[in-house]
């Protein structure tokens, strides 16, 4: 083969496997802006069934974030995508609570352009009021919610991740409020963690 054609050939080559292999790039994403709109959105949600609000809780929002940030950066999926429960990553971040209520996360993504704050956060708000499961986690008797979200691009695709974590901190000295019916709550969840700290 001509030196030449074999030197084209070996270039097409190594661009082939730079653009599978290509990084994955951080999207300039403004954390604390969607933060808070998937809080006001779920204590919205929660207003609306008679439910009360849900105190943002700095050690589950710094748990939640870099879990969101793992499920972008890695391209997966799942409560258990890094090997541990939610329960487990709270416990390892040094978070205090006396009861785990759930774990709600999303994942959407656009292609070739990144959509909008609010786009990416009405979508996810929307899965999880329309999803049963989800839907208790929003609806349960929770003090406190951390909350992460990430943008971020590999290859041609813009993935976004957003992370809830409900947690009751009632025995810490958090309060649910006397108002909050037992039929606005639903149905009851099990309880996901019968290791409880104290």
């Amino acid at each position: 083969m001509p030196a030449r054609k074999q030197g084209i050939i070996s270039l097409a080559l190594m661009m082939t496997a730079l653009g599978t292999c290509a990084p994955a790039l951080a999207q300039q994403f403004d954390v604390s802006g969607a933060r808070g709109s998937i809080i006001a959105a779920t204590n919205s949600y929660r207003a609306e069934r008679g439910l009360p609000p849900l105190r943002e809780h700095a050690g589950a929002n710094r748990v939640a974030q870099a879990y969101a940030y793992y499920l972008a950066r890695t391209d997966k999926t799942g409560h258990r995508a890094d090997g541990r429960s939610p329960s487990q990553r709270l416990r390892e971040g040094g978070v205090k609570y006396c009861k785990f209520q759930g774990e709600n996360w999303h994942r959407s993504w656009t292609r070739p352009n990144r959509a909008s704050l609010g786009t990416a956060v009405g979508k996810a708000m929307n899965f999880w009021k329309n999803s049963p499961g989800h839907d208790r986690a929003l609806r349960s008797r929770s003090t406190d919610i951390g909350v992460g979200a990430v943008g971020w691009k590999h290859g041609g695709r813009w993935i976004y991740t957003e992370v809830q974590l409900f947690i009751d901190t009632t025995c810490r000295g958090g309060q649910i409020a006397p108002e909050a019916s037992s039929a606005a709550q639903g149905p009851g969840l099990p309880d996901r963690n019968p290791q409880r700290v104290p």
